[in-house]
């Protein structure tokens, strides 16, 4: 393989899932941010800036354009609603729901509460294991300025998830039902680095619904 072709092999498949992400919604820009914003937590320790990272995810990013197809796009799409659509059916049969926009509204409200009360880098890390459309949905209005936010016992907790839910429906009940979800799609390491940043009840719930799966 020649330097040209590994250089586009390698743009085409680093980072799928934000890769996935840009052919459903061929933004370019957002998509860099995203690949910079790895490029600086997989990195960890080892030098370098956030001028330097913005250049390596411009050079990841550079060949997406000309890898689009109608295919890939296609199929890359359907797979990932796919996923999302198996994510959602699992939510509303365990809280009884009948529509799936009642399952994404109760998914959204508390994957945002969990993700703002993440250092940022675990932030990421937790992402990489979403369904590529749920992703996009956990990072909107996302930014990393003030993280983590500190929500330091479970009523301020589940305060933040009633916000972001339709009237009636209960935060704890919901927030349960969601981690019944991720507890059967996400790695037992990752579960256990997102508890060990919550308040103590929170964390004690978390186990006690994980147990009752």
């Amino acid at each position: 393989m020649n330097k040209t072709n590994r250089v586009t092999t390698l743009a085409r498949h680093a980072y799928t899932q934000v890769y996935a992400d840009y052919l459903r919604s061929g933004n370019l820009e957002d998509a860099t941010r995203q690949v910079a914003h790895l490029v600086y937590t997989n990195r960890g320790n080892k030098p370098g800036t956030p001028q330097g990272d913005w250049q390596e995810a411009e050079r990841i990013t550079r060949e997406w354009p000309h890898t689009v197809t109608e295919a890939s796009q296609g199929h890359l799409f359907d797979k990932a609603l796919a996923k999302t659509r198996q994510w959602l059916k699992e939510l509303e049969e365990e809280l009884g729901m009948s529509n799936p926009n009642d399952a994404y509204r109760a998914l959204r409200a508390v994957l945002h509460t969990v993700r703002d009360r993440l250092p940022v880098e675990e932030c990421a890390e937790f992402s990489a294991q979403l369904p590529t459309l749920i992703m996009g949905m956990y990072y909107t209005g996302w930014t990393p300025v003030g993280k983590p936010e500190k929500l330091r016992s479970m009523d301020e907790f589940l305060e933040r998830v009633g916000e972001h839910l339709p009237s009636g429906m209960d935060p704890l009940r919901v927030t349960r039902g969601v981690i019944r979800v991720l507890e059967r799609h996400v790695t037992p390491g990752e579960l256990k680095d997102v508890r060990r940043n919550f308040p103590e009840k929170l964390r004690q719930i978390w186990e006690e619904t994980a147990g009752t799966r």
